[in-house]
């Protein structure tokens, strides 16, 4: 690390290779060994007015978050980068010593108290004291100058103790005299009294003398550090004084006195960087830096201006920044920046570096750097050149001289003279003409002029080239002879031959926005990769001969896109460099698939001169940037040693009912902070102390569940979001540096509840009434249903039944129809039967008269006959007569008969009379029959008086009333019996009436 370790020397030797480097119109190459061309690393300062506080600081630490630690005489101030907290001790005193442990703990020591600052859940830092460890008669110890961490134990040194501190246990060890200064250098713990520098052991509390005070002249010891060998180590004294000291000999030898005898300055403290660079700050002349180049430590005050000449104390963060306590506020000195400044206080437009010089081209003139000693503290000096004021626009080295474009005209430059080149009048460049050695174009604000060199005339304008006036500070040549390209910043692109006479301009070709060109605005020429290329606001272009158009470049239009505006394209090495959108980078050429790197440069972001852009890239490793405020360099190495660091977040509130509720600030997936649904407004901070760079931060967020994107990105360290709706959420936030550091995204989990009713045992209140309702529902439904199943059925079932009963009625009116036809057969059958047998009855009753008859006769034969043979034949046929006539089988084959054809009559009269007897049952049979009295008697035998008298009594016992037709009656009681059931019934009542 020799070369950064040189940078601040700034003796300014230059090694060039004699090549040229273009940028925008820039026509020279550069490749050198410039790793000394690093300017002075830039100073932040913290005043009053940003911490808030005291402005006197004895001490600092860094815990692994990157969090700064601050002793003041309030008490102890805490930096994250963004926000600063005050922790106060419990007797209000300064604080004087602080340091970080290995395991992380933060130590601060003041006036009799010595204890722990942590940070709770909330976000917010406490002090703890451990000085009730102590004995009471050891309190009394008054300040803690310095802690140290040596073998896993915390030593606390003040002038009257060493208190060692470890498993919670506190030891003390009394000074003899006084302990006038401390240290731990790998891994051993020095302390210095009144005899000299010890070593005390740890484990058995006992001091080894190393050297006497008389070994440094009795002067006072204010660091002991280590060496650049093993067993080295350098001492240094507040009176100036620089001893090596070899550890293997215990030998003390003078290297150097820094400041002379009897000086009213003092070193106040020294430290050791990782650089192996010493660093000093001084009672009343800021600091200085040294570094040890053969066995010769050389000192350099190459450092801008701190707040205040007193330095109190010094410390090397994790980040390599120096941080400087002054007696009036803190400075960060950013030794680690990539970016340095070289030049300041006027806006840059080129640079050109020239053997051990450096010339930088302003809107004030021409600056040359020289070498000066008296003014290191300012960096690198730059004078102007006399006769060059004014607005230079470029600066080129043809034919071993310097040109400087200038709005005055064209000049030669050298470090003693400058001449003007008569003939010109507002020149942007200098371009050579290809395969014309001598011939120059100078592009000049109304047309070009041919520039010729000669050794023994120098450089000459002869004439004008005729046929072209316009604007040519944007001018490229093409391959083909006498073929220009420029660009217009307003009138748009015009090809142009020149005849080999370079006298005038033979063809014009005019292209605004046709061709293929989106506009004539914004189009700028460069060559990248052997090819001409164009870029507009809308994408890179190439011109094809044969078509006479513009075409987008594939590659480039696809690595840039078209909705930013390219406006430089600088080829160098295998690296591209770009500006668009006021950014600068670079990409990979040979990178099929580049990215583009521009986080290192975005401090310089809308600083550049607009399609003016100097850009001079050194080498693989150094690139000089001109920007409207000054010249930057940028070691490009140290974009490699950027690392991941964290954002944190370091405070979460939200409003409730208009107060402010501080919740933990942090949270994840297993403790997710719960909110209430009135939450008006949450708040949350964060920061990125583990950058290089602590101002210039900027902040990206979004919230799942609400941000699709991340957000753009803002300087602003504090996000505020008003209402919510109930859910859970995720807050991510990351940030960035302007030196390209991009930090760890944080997450913040939480959880917006809802109103009461929404509440979870509400929802599971309301589940369960919900599926208490859904089982009632469905208990109601299923009843329903049941109910309506039940009463569909009984309806089907009525429906059936009296479909049934319908069926049977049509049946039962269907048989009622066949029963009456059958009655109808039937009583025509008894009908017709009853008048069969009444005609067999009345053909007996025939042969019984005509028996009768014959009998009647045979008797009065009898009496004639005289014969006894046929008298006694006369008597046997009378006797066979009479036997006939005697015979009743007739009247039970009649009764028989009648009764089978009328049995239903028979049943029914028997129910009704069940007292008639067999003669009247009979009786009523022939009254049916409608028989006359006659016919009645000649069947039974009787006379016809014996059937009236029979008749009657019948009636009486039918009580029957003498009006009332006996053959009627019967007929009505065979009929009601032979009739439906419910006519049946009816009938049978008028007939038991009737009876």
């Amino acid at each position: 690390m020799q070369y950064p370790q040189r940078f601040l020397r700034f003796f300014l030797i230059l090694i060039f290779l004699h090549t040229s480097l273009q940028i925008v119109g820039q026509s020279h190459l550069t490749s050198v060994d410039s790793s000394h061309l690093r300017g002075i690393p830039r100073v932040i300062h913290y005043s009053k007015k940003q911490f808030e506080g005291d402005p006197q600081f004895w001490t600092m630490c860094q815990d692994k978050d990157g969090i700064l630690y601050f002793g003041n005489n309030d008490g102890a101030l805490i930096f994250d980068g963004e926000h600063w907290q005050k922790v106060k001790l419990p007797n209000n005193s300064s604080i004087r010593s602080l340091k970080t442990s290995k395991s992380g703990v933060v130590y601060a020591g003041g006036f009799n108290e010595f204890g722990t600052i942590t940070r709770d859940h909330l976000g917010n830092y406490h002090y703890q004291s451990l000085t009730k460890l102590l004995r009471a008669e050891d309190r009394n110890f008054e300040n803690i100058w310095q802690i140290h961490e040596v073998e896993g134990n915390i030593v606390f040194r003040s002038f009257k103790f060493l208190i060692a501190f470890a498993n919670n246990k506190a030891l003390t060890l009394q000074a003899s005299g006084t302990f006038d200064y401390s240290t731990v250098v790998r891994d051993e713990l020095y302390v210095q009294d009144s005899e000299g520098l010890k070593l005390l052991n740890i484990s058995s509390l006992e001091f080894k003398l190393l050297f006497n005070r008389n070994d440094f002249n009795k002067e006072e010891l204010v660091s002991f550090l280590p060496g650049i060998k093993r067993n080295d180590f350098v001492l240094l004294t507040k009176q100036g004084s620089i001893f090596h000291v070899d550890s293997t000999k215990h030998k003390v030898a003078f290297m150097q006195k820094l400041q002379p005898l009897q000086a009213n300055n003092l070193i106040t403290c020294a430290i050791k960087s990782s650089t192996d660079r010493y660093y000093l700050g001084t009672l009343s002349s800021q600091m200085f830096s040294m570094e040890m180049i053969g066995n010769k430590l050389v000192t350099s005050n190459a450092f801008p201006a701190l707040q205040d000449n007193t330095v109190l104390n010094l410390f090397e963060s994790n980040e390599r920044n120096i941080w400087v306590l002054l007696n009036n506020g803190i400075d960060c000195i950013t030794t680690s920046s990539p970016m340095s400044l070289l030049f300041e206080n006027a806006s840059v437009y080129d640079a050109l570096p020239n053997g051990d010089d450096l010339y930088v081209a302003t809107n004030q003139g021409v600056f040359i750097s020289v070498p000066n000693e008296e003014r290191r503290s300012k960096g690198i000096y730059f004078k102007n050149i006399n006769g060059l004021e004014g607005q230079v626009w470029a600066l080129h080295q043809f034919e071993g001289q310097i040109l400087c474009s200038h709005d005055h005209g064209l000049f030669t430059v050298s470090k003693s003279k400058v001449t003007k080149i008569p003939g010109v009048q507002g020149v942007w460049k200098v371009i050579a003409i290809k395969n014309k050695p001598g011939f120059y174009l100078a592009c000049t604000y109304d047309g070009l002029f041919l520039l010729t060199y000669s050794i023994d005339r120098g450089f000459e304008i002869q004439h004008r080239l005729e046929g072209f006036n316009e604007s040519s500070r944007d001018i490229l040549q093409s391959e083909d002879p006498g073929v220009f390209w420029i660009c217009h910043g307003y009138k748009g692109v015009y090809k142009i031959k020149i005849e080999d006479s370079f006298k005038r301009v033979t063809s014009l070709e005019h292209f605004k926005d046709q061709n293929g060109l989106p506009s004539p605005f914004n189009v700028n020429v460069f060559r990248w990769n052997n090819e001409i290329v164009f870029t507009t606001n809308r994408g890179i272009f190439t011109y094809d001969q044969k078509d006479n158009r513009f075409q987008s470049h594939p590659f480039l239009t696809k690595l840039f896109g078209t909705e930013k505006n390219v406006r430089t394209i600088l080829q160098h090495g295998d690296k591209t460099w770009f500006v668009y959108d006021n950014e600068v980078g670079y990409f990979d050429t040979i990178d099929k698939n580049p990215q583009l790197h521009k986080g290192l440069f975005l401090q310089l972001k809308g600083t550049f001169n607009p399609s003016m852009e100097c850009i001079v890239p050194l080498n693989d490793r150094y690139v000089l940037m001109g920007t409207n405020t000054g010249l930057y360099s940028f070691d490009l190495s140290l974009n490699t040693m950027v690392k991941k660091s964290k954002t944190l977040i370091t405070s979460v509130t939200y409003n409730d009912a208009s107060k402010e509720v501080v919740c933990p600030s942090s949270s994840n997936k297993g403790s997710i902070l719960k909110l209430p649904y009135h939450t008006s407004l949450l708040i949350f901070k964060f920061s990125a102390p583990g950058f290089l760079e602590k101002t210039n931060v900027e902040y990206s967020y979004k919230i799942d569940g609400v941000d699709e994107n991340w957000s753009p990105w803002q300087i602003s360290s504090t996000k505020e979001f008003s209402i919510f709706r109930a859910g859970n959420y995720s807050f991510h936030v990351k940030a960035r540096s302007l030196l390209g550091e991009e930090s760890e995204e944080a997450v913040y989990y939480f959880e917006i509840l809802p109103v009461w009713y929404r509440m979870a045992w509400a929802i599971i209140v309301y589940s369960i009434i919900g599926v208490a309702a859904i089982i009632l529902v469905v208990i109601l439904v299923k009843q329903k249903m049941q109910h309506e199943k039940e009463k569909t059925q009984g309806e089907e079932r009525e429906k059936r039944k009296a479909l049934e009963l319908n069926i049977q009625h049509i049946k039962l009116e269907r048989e009622k129809e066949q029963i009456m036809k059958d009655k109808d057969i039937l009583e025509g059958d008894v009908i017709q039967k009853s008048k069969e047998l009444a005609n067999y009855t009345m053909l007996l009753v025939k042969k019984r008269e005509l028996l009768s008859e014959m009998y009647e006769e045979l008797k009065e034969l009898k009496d004639l006959v005289r014969d006894d043979a046929a008298r006694q034949k006369l008597r046997d046929l009378i006797k066979r007569i009479t036997s006939n006539l005697q015979d009743e089988e007739h009247i039970k084959v009649f009764e028989a008969n009648f009764e089978r054809v009328h049995h239903e009559f028979f049943n029914e009269l028997k129910a009704f009379f069940p007292g008639l007897t067999q003669k009247e049952l009979r009786l009523c049979a022939f009254v049916r029959m409608n028989l006359t009295n006659k016919e009645i008697a000649s069947i039974l035998n009787i006379s016809v008086r014996g059937v009236e008298t029979a008749r009657y009594r019948l009636r009486k016992r039918l009580s029957l009333n003498h009006k009332d037709d006996m053959a009627e009656f019967l007929e009505k009681l065979y009929s009601s019996n032979n009739a439906p059931p419910q006519e049946q019934e009816g009938e049978d009542v008028s007939a038991f009436s009737m009876l």
